[in-house]
């Protein structure tokens, strides 16, 4: 089966593909002329297409005689400019679903996220629970994203199904794991809160391998979601302190209060919003970041158990080893290129 892997130079995009490949499916990706794709590249088997979602033209040129979509492309964070956001994770993704639609594809699998829960949960969340926007354009937009698909598959029979991933982990990922690793690593880290609360960790390939499920499932699934996270309620301490384990470090002892945490990343927000800093560099403290780490985020995947076969193959403890071995490594290899730069120098 030919396939297109949108977003495919980051984190989640390359190990969707690894697992593409290894079923053999015949694998397109389609990354930005302005990312780092050398891992992609690197795949010969691979074909790659530069394109952007924001770019009609280039999609229309990327879905040609595709049979299946994974649209993993996105605008993350929580932090930035409202019309760029909209214009990635809402205009771009209407792109994609009418020229998706135009050129046959058979079966479109969304990335959306968690988010579209909000942020501020206790009980146990199913996908019958509703939307609540979070203060940030990433919250916004996810939702919004998700209503036009739900608009589509209803006026226009669009073939679309939705994934929500949890908060996502592993090898490869420099923009939140690997800072994790590194701050547990540096023993100056802390938990936030008492550490007892639930944090919706997933490895990657499992989020993979919801994905590609999604795909493959019958046409009973289309408009519907599905939360992919892990099997285990991992608490934050145990999160956190199987990262210290897997280092050989202490595990983490100091613990400051969510609320002041919560409130110092609302001060943070509203301050570099006032100085026009919606464009430029995030505050060092978010309201998403701290509830990431911090807040109680317990959810269910029997739905996604239940109708597309998902079942989570990697504990925290054997993801985490997974991810701090490639941490490692990365690590002595940056190390072994700094010394012989020294060396020539």
């Amino acid at each position: 089966m030919k396939v297109l892997v949108t977003g495919a130079a980051g984190f989640l995009g390359g190990h969707l593909i690894d697992m593409l490949r290894e079923r053999g499916d015949e694998v397109r990706a389609m990354v930005r002329p302005v990312e780092d794709a050398s891992y992609v590249r690197s795949l010969r088997d691979v074909e790659v297409v530069y394109g952007d979602l924001t770019d009609e033209e280039s999609l229309k040129r990327a879905v040609q005689g595709v049979q299946r979509v994974y649209n993993v492309g996105a605008k993350t964070g929580p932090w930035g400019l409202e019309e760029v956001y909209r214009a990635i994770n809402v205009q771009g993704l209407a792109s994609l679903v009418n020229v998706s639609m135009e050129a046959g594809v058979e079966r479109i699998v969304h990335a959306s996220s968690i988010t579209v829960y909000g942020h501020h949960l206790h009980d146990l969340v199913t996908e019958d629970h509703p939307f609540h926007a979070e203060d940030n354009p990433y919250s916004r937009t996810k939702i919004a994203g998700e209503k036009l698909l739900a608009n589509l598959v209803k006026d226009r029979g669009a073939p679309v199904v939705i994934v929500r991933p949890g908060w996502i982990y592993g090898p490869r990922d420099n923009a939140s794991f690997g800072k994790y690793v590194a701050r547990v690593e540096s023993g100056k880290f802390f938990l936030m809160g008492s550490g007892k609360n639930i944090v919706p960790v997933v490895y990657v390939r499992d989020v993979a391998q919801g994905m590609i499920k999604a795909g493959d499932a019958g046409n009973e699934v289309i408009g519907r979601a599905y939360t992919l996270a892990g099997e285990q309620r991992v608490t934050q301490a145990e999160y956190l302190n199987t990262i210290a384990d897997a280092l050989g470090v202490p595990h983490l002892k100091l613990q400051v209060p969510f609320s002041a945490l919560y409130l110092a990343g609302r001060t943070a927000e509203l301050v570099w919003q006032a100085a026009g800093r919606r464009n430029a560099a995030p505050p060092p403290f978010t309201t998403y970041g701290v509830t990431l780490q911090g807040g109680e985020q317990p959810f269910s995947i029997e739905r996604a158990k239940r109708e597309l076969g998902y079942t989570p193959e990697y504990d925290v403890e054997r993801g985490v080893a997974e991810g701090v071995r490639w941490y490692l490594e990365a690590k002595k290899g940056k190390q072994g290129s700094s010394e012989r730069e020294a060396v020539q120098a």
